[in-house]
């Protein structure tokens, strides 16, 4: 075994079975605090673990949790790509109790209130509710269900189920969380499992060339999305460095995808409805190609 083979299987590992208890514990806190909050204002809320924890991802001593509290009075929707004839009647709502960025500020103060200086509540998008030696950092993301209606091949109008999110400052994004979970479950049972493994591999890469000062930081999410993308046969070498074969191969294919005169085009996130490159993204093309070549010098992965 080589020493990057090696280090790879180190940069496989998920969370430790102690930051496992210490990920639940932060869940749990999270739950039983958000319920007295939504018992008090009579609103429905129901729970999406999101990001690397609920999809396996977290990496050993980065294990954040992310939460998100779906409002359930009522929901948004996007109807701009249907015909005049079948636009949606109705907006959506049935008690329209704390829209917009209230939901945020109001369950943001009620956090405030419970967990003082643990919690920060000035956080544009996310209320977080800090680590300390019984839980990990929590990330708790107010949000309601957003529909986005679409027509299928036979133009049938179908929606996608997702979520939107209202920032402190007015301005809202839409994810599709749920679809993400199961996409990216799908693949790694394809895969084997190494699917998850290249994505904890490339997010501790990642973490290491941000501390050499090779680049600069990149969502974490960035790193499932770029694996995403790599062709399934790509993963599962049997040779003497499977992890290090599979992780060049991997990027190779990635670069070929953002390289310079390449726009993207295509080419979707894990949940296989946004696309993965556009101007609302917060990272770009060129952080992606540069990324996978600073990898490839950094470790060698030509002569690996």
């Amino acid at each position: 075994m080589t020493a990057l083979e090696e280090k790879f299987g180190r940069f496989r590992k998920p969370s430790s079975d102690y930051e496992k208890d210490k990920q639940d514990r932060a869940e749990r806190m999270v739950r039983n605090a958000v319920d007295s909050w939504a018992s008090e204002n009579d609103i429905g809320v129901r729970y999406l673990p999101k990001g690397s924890y609920a999809n396996n991802t977290n990496v050993r001593l980065d294990s954040d949790v992310d939460i998100a509290v779906i409002h359930q009075g009522f929901h948004y929707y996007d109807d701009g790509e249907l015909l005049d004839s079948d636009k949606i009647n109705g907006s959506g709502v049935s008690i329209k109790h704390f829209d917009g960025s209230s939901f945020r500020t109001s369950l943001g103060a009620s956090l405030k209130s419970r967990f003082g200086a643990a919690c920060d509540n000035t956080g544009k998008t996310a209320i977080e509710l800090a680590e300390n030696t019984g839980r990990v950092k929590a990330d708790i993301v107010p949000s309601y269900e957003f529909w986005k209606y679409y027509y299928d091949s036979s133009w049938n109008v179908r929606h996608h189920v997702g979520n939107k999110v209202y920032r402190l400052d007015g301005s809202s994004v839409v994810n599709y969380p749920e679809q993400q979970l199961v996409n990216g479950r799908e693949k790694n049972n394809k895969t084997g499992g190494r699917y998850k493994d290249a994505v904890r591999i490339l997010k501790n890469v990642e973490n290491e060339l941000v501390a050499a000062g090779k680049i600069e930081a990149l969502p974490s999410y960035f790193m499932e999305c770029l694996m995403y993308i790599v062709p399934n046969d790509y993963f599962g070498d049997k040779g003497v460095t499977p992890l290090v074969t599979d992780f060049r191969n991997a990027t190779a294919h990635i670069f070929s995808k953002v390289k310079a005169g390449e726009t993207g085009a295509g080419l979707f996130e894990p949940n296989g409805i946004k696309p993965l490159f556009s101007a609302s993204q917060p990272w770009t093309l060129v952080d992606a190609s540069n990324l996978v070549l600073q990898a490839w010098s950094y470790y060698k992965l030509d002569k690996a």
